[in-house]
């Protein structure tokens, strides 16, 4: 074949060849283009961590006490041992507790060995406890305060520390939560307006643990805390949140 019939037949393929290069590069630049572009949109958010104390106030305390005694005879075991608790209940009655804020589990006994001289005789270990849960705060803390007051008449009572708790936290926990919200809200708005910028919609939010503290404590742990110990409280909470900026 002449090698100009040949060149003829060459051209048509090359110029497709070219059409199709120049579609690919073009269609390639725009999937370019519109990544580029969902990256940049998939970037203009901000984070910031908020945070709030809310403070609350215990409105129920528990205690409780308990007295024992050992013997090798269980009768004798457990006629000192109602002995010792009648003084108990005489005393929490003369601090002013009102029956219904004192209940008695059960006595408790137990075989144990005790040591009489060089021998180790069987013998038995009863105990009588009393918990004492009231609303009346004040009252039960003077209580617990002349505990020594047993003591002192001869009754081995041994005691708890009280416990304080809150039947508003759950309410305290919102109320700290929108608190630690606006908290994000307020920082994010001053960084954006710092770089020329508008505060979005909330793209996503992730609460912290919640750390139940004495008033103006700085501890916290990682998984929570739930203090007891304190009649003052406070709900501390920590949220971190998402903002789209425009």
């Amino acid at each position: 074949m002449p090698d100009g019939v040949g060149r003829k037949l060459r051209l048509p393929e090359l110029l497709l060849g070219l059409t199709a290069v120049a579609v690919a590069v073009a269609v390639t630049g725009v999937s370019v283009a519109h990544a580029v572009r969902d990256v940049k949109r998939a970037r203009d958010t901000i984070t910031v961590t908020g945070s709030a104390r809310e403070p609350i106030t215990s409105d129920v305390v528990h205690w409780s006490l308990a007295v024992d005694t050992e013997s090798v005879r269980p009768q004798d075991a457990v006629r000192q041992v109602q002995a010792r608790a009648a003084a108990v209940r005489a005393f929490l009655h003369g601090g002013g507790l009102p029956g219904d804020a004192v209940s008695e589990p059960p006595l408790v006994t137990r075989s144990i060995l005790l040591r009489v001289g060089k021998r180790r005789l069987p013998g038995f270990r009863v105990v009588q406890r009393f918990r004492v849960s009231s609303t009346d705060i004040d009252r039960v803390e003077a209580v617990a305060a002349r505990t020594s007051d047993l003591l002192a008449q001869g009754i081995p009572v041994s005691t708890t520390s009280l416990s304080y708790l809150a039947t508003k936290l759950a309410d305290a926990k919102i109320r700290a939560l929108k608190r630690a919200v606006a908290d994000a809200h307020r920082r994010a708005e001053a960084i954006v307006a710092g770089i020329g910028g508008k505060l979005g919609s909330v793209k996503s939010a992730e609460l912290g643990v919640y750390q139940v503290v004495a008033r103006n404590s700085t501890n916290v742990s990682d998984y929570g805390i739930n203090d007891t110990a304190s009649r003052d409280k406070e709900v501390y909470s920590v949220v971190s949140v998402t903002f789209r900026v425009r």
